[in-house]
């Protein structure tokens, strides 16, 4: 798997033109942004991506920053980031048609996305804001169940059940774009699990089932990290020119 990600950070170097991917040690390594947007609270939990990039690198060979991001739509440096985690636990401000576009093009040109709800509540205001915003989004294509069967669910470990810090929905929801998964959403706060202190502690307690679940989350959350670094590379390698033509499409906007 490690071979792996090295060479589609070969592939994807040469075809964009960029040799700094090799001239700085740190352009490989696996970094991690929070999408920051307006209104609302982009940023609920204290330590929830800090946890799981700690558990990446313990448990995968994945190279990793360990401080994650904070990222605006806004930002020139988007397109240099194959993940994004958005997360909130309240209503937020619907985006502008000029992020909306961004956003969309991010998606199309092989970013990934996954969206967290962090309120612990059924049908929050933040639910309402993330479907408001799918809906822009793709509103040919609205969200689904995600199949029993996508590679998210073994694409590190075998995932037998979806569940998080709370357990509201026992799946997940998607969007994809022609085969291919660029929208995870999580209505069950799988960052309120993974959230750690830099003592080593749990941030928050679990509200359904205990440290079982807990273990269940952070192997999701680092399955999720793995297909969207390896464009479910177990099952569709034939995504991979693809997504490498989109990339230098976006690059030449």
């Amino acid at each position: 798997m490690r071979h792996y990600l090295y060479i589609l950070t070969f592939f994807v170097s040469l075809h964009l033109g960029n040799s700094s991917v090799w001239a700085d040690p740190l352009a490989s390594r696996f970094v991690l942004p929070q999408l920051k947007y307006k209104g609302g609270n982009f940023k609920p939990l204290n330590g929830a991506l800090e946890g799981l990039l700690m558990q990446i690198a313990r448990r995968t060979s994945i190279e990793i920053l360990r401080e994650p991001i904070e990222l605006e739509l806004t930002s020139p440096a988007l397109h240099r980031y194959p993940f994004l985690y958005m997360s909130g636990n309240s209503g937020f401000e619907p985006l502008p048609d000029t992020e909306i576009k961004t956003l969309r093009n991010f998606l199309n040109y092989g970013g990934f996305l996954l969206i967290d709800d962090n309120s612990q509540e059924e049908k929050s205001d933040f639910d309402v804001s993330v479907r408001r915003l799918v809906d822009r989004l793709f509103p040919q294509t609205p969200l689904k169940q995600l199949s029993r069967d996508h590679s998210i669910y073994r694409s590190f470990y075998l995932i037998n059940h979806v569940t998080g810090r709370t357990a509201h929905k026992p799946f997940l929801e998607e969007i994809s774009v022609k085969g291919r998964t660029v929208l995870v959403y999580s209505s069950n706060d799988l960052g309120g699990a993974w959230a750690r202190n830099k003592l080593g502690g749990w941030n928050y307690d679990m509200l359904a089932g205990g440290e079982m679940e807990r273990q269940e989350s952070i192997r999701l959350g680092i399955n999720i990290a793995m297909y969207a670094l390896t464009l479910d590379y177990k099952k569709d390698m034939v995504h991979l020119p693809i997504i490498l033509e989109r990339l230098r499409r976006y690059r030449l906007q």
